[in-house]
């Protein structure tokens, strides 16, 4: 009896116990609660500054009362609920444009059901604003948009830096009449100011402001922005290296490293565009480097006690006439970081300028041009960031492009910046220094050991160490002598093997594209099959379309895998190139001025080649001593047949 209770009780809950029970059939099933849901829920456009409403409507089957949520809603959505439906209000601004999805969600209390509306806030030209002031003291600094992609970048002066993507370029600016716009002079290329290509007119105007941002618009680029951008707060600061260029040659290697006492190597570019190379170290205060010693590299004059910059110029005389040298200083008086990222580096180095020779009781108004040189100025750098690297692995035996030294004697000759390096061994390299009439190339047999970070070469009984880099593209670059300053760094290429030369495979129309990262200007040199050459012609237009010119000015032959040329005047009586080489080879011997010239190809890629261009000049007579000395550079060119 008590077994038969029990089971009818399980029962009760189980429905059933071994079989079916008769009561369980006629006990009602409990009603089971289910979500509510959400209807009208659909995609949404909507311009800037205007307003658009979405409605909702919640049902639930079981009639409980619902919420309505909206997760991290903007503060351009407001939400009106009356019973059971649901009024969004959307009106953005300039500054919500973009796509946006708003997490929904509708709840009984026990049950909630999320839904996800997508609303696009499209811009709105016609919103525009046009009487928007801007001032330098606003401007200045680094401004970006949420991507980081589109960077502009203001000086408290006149220049800038604008960076979109992986491209930098800088650019001098000024505001107009109203204040309104900025009149941009872009450069083509990061080229400083010895930028002889023609600037690239674009103008940029804000359309919309907010407390913290500005929505700006520029006309006159590649294509037109428009992009909402926020000031960015003081770089971060580590010890960094970079390069104001990204050419083929070899470019100077800047250094920042703020720690204890902070210091700056970096070219330092004076109001006549010439530049020092200087160390500069003070003290970082989150902002600014305050200056307190400038270090110049190079000789100074015997007023190097009264400025950190001396220099000295010709200036006109506006009320007597006749012409005036005049010796001026700068003194550095701040450096500040204003943008630094993973690729690019800008800072300002301020400085201010006096007069350090007499005048002779004239005005500094006197003299034409004088007083911009004495103004404050900021010598805006922007310069490509460069990681240093472990020493790749070498192929030994092969020939690299390179310069490890810059400067070595041999004999009675001088040869400066070699640009090529043969790694023979784990432990020995060769030097090779390129003159253009010799049968083979002076070498310079040099011990070294790889590290960790560098190579340490034993050369001239000293250690000289050899770092390796990395740009934002991911090419390789080599320093030589990281003690020195300054510090330099040329590409590091592995030197493909090249095809035999011969007057009849080298003839040609070549251009001249190393000239073009400085100017508008095109030059061309036209190889001609009977041995006379026209070297660096400039074209009055694109080479493609241009008549080439006729004009020769030299002899040119293939000499020891190499292409020679020498001007006419250096053999007068030559007839033909192995005349000319010839009567070069003896004016040398005897001690005789000489200027040879040559092209050794490198690297041919599928566009251009890179060669070693060497120039010879022989004969140079020292006064002082009564002797005679040779100089041979070697540097790098790259070329392009037509």
């Amino acid at each position: 009896m008590k077994h038969s209770l029990l089971c009818s009780a399980i029962a009760l809950s189980l429905f059933g116990c071994g079989g079916s029970s008769s009561d369980s059939e006629n006990t009602p099933s409990q009603p089971q609660n289910t979500a509510p849901s959400l209807s009208g829920v659909a995609n949404n456009t909507v311009k800037a500054l205007q307003s658009t409403t979405v409605t909702l409507e919640m049902s639930d089957n079981e009639s409980d009362a619902l919420t309505f949520t909206i997760e991290d809603k903007p503060q351009w959505v407001t939400v009106d609920l009356s019973e059971n439906t649901a009024t969004l209000t959307l009106a953005p601004d300039f500054f919500d444009i973009g796509s946006h999805e708003l997490a929904l969600n509708v709840s009984d209390g026990e049950l909630s059901q999320a839904y996800s509306l997508t609303v696009e806030v499209d811009d709105n030209p016609e919103q525009w604003r046009d009487d928007i002031s801007l001032s330098r003291a606003e401007l200045r600094g680094a401004w970006s948009n949420s991507t980081n992609d589109f960077n502009i970048v203001f000086n408290g002066y006149d220049a800038g830096a604008l960076i979109i993507d992986d491209t930098m370029k800088q650019f001098d600016y000024e505001l107009n009449n109203s204040a309104t716009a900025v009149n941009l002079a872009v450069d083509p290329a990061l080229c400083g100011p010895y930028c002889e290509r023609e600037q690239q007119a674009a103008t940029l105007r804000a359309v919309a402001e907010s407390d913290s941002q500005l929505r700006i618009h520029v006309e006159g680029l590649e294509q037109n922005y428009t992009v909402n951008m926020a000031k960015r707060s003081a770089p971060s600061v580590e010890k960094a290296y970079s390069t104001d260029e990204l050419v083929l040659g070899s470019s100077s290697l800047g250094q920042l490293e703020i720690n204890t006492e902070s210091n700056l190597e970096a070219k330092f570019y004076l109001p006549n565009q010439y530049y020092k190379s200087a160390g500069i170290v003070g003290t970082y205060d989150g902002e600014i480097l305050d200056v307190n010693e400038v270090i110049i590299n190079g000789p100074l004059s015997y007023y190097s006690d009264k400025a950190d910059v001396i220099f000295s110029q010709h200036f006109y005389k506006k009320t007597s006439g006749g012409i005036k040298e005049i010796t001026l200083g700068r003194n550095v008086n701040y450096v500040e970081p204003l943008f630094i990222d993973d690729n690019f580096i800008v800072y300002d180095i301020v400085h201010s300028g006096e007069v350090l020779s007499s005048l002779d009781g004239h005005s500094v108004d006197d003299f034409d041009g004088l007083a911009p040189l004495l103004t404050d100025y900021a010598s805006l750098s922007a310069q490509y960031r460069l990681n240093q690297v472990a020493p790749p692995a070498l192929s030994f035996g092969d020939k690299y492009i390179g310069r490890l030294v810059g400067e070595h004697i041999i004999n009675d000759t001088v040869f400066l910046k070699a640009v090529e390096v043969i790694f023979d061994t784990a432990t020995e390299l060769t030097i090779p220094f390129t003159v253009p009439h010799a049968e083979e190339p002076y070498e310079l047999p040099v011990t070294y050991e790889i590290g960790p970070n560098q190579l340490t070469l034993n050369y001239q009984e000293s250690e000289v160490e050899v770092a390796f880099f990395q740009n934002h593209k991911g090419d390789t670059l080599i320093a030589s002598d990281m003690s020195q300053s300054p510090k330099w760094v040329t590409p590091f290429i592995a030197i493909q093997e090249q095809q035999p030369l011969s007057v009849q495979s080298f003839a040609g129309v070549y251009e001249h594209i190393t000239d073009a990262y400085y100017k508008s200007d095109v030059y061309y040199s036209v190889f001609h099959s009977d041995g006379t050459l026209g070297y660096r012609l400039l074209a009055d237009g694109p080479l493609d379309e241009v008549e080439l010119s006729e004009e020769t000015t030299h002899f040119w032959g293939v000499h020891d895998s190499r292409v020679v040329f020498i001007e006419y005047d250096s053999c007068s009586q030559a007839t033909n190139f192995a005349e000319c080489l010839s009567l070069v080879k003896r004016a040398d011997a005897d001690n005789l001025f000489t200027y040879v010239q040559s092209l050794t190809p490198l690297s041919t890629g599928a566009e251009s080649t890179i060669f070693n261009y060497s120039s010879y000049y022989g004969g140079w007579t020292n006064s002082e001593s009564d002797s005679v000395s040779n100089t041979a550079v070697n540097s790098l060119r790259q070329l392009k047949k037509h």
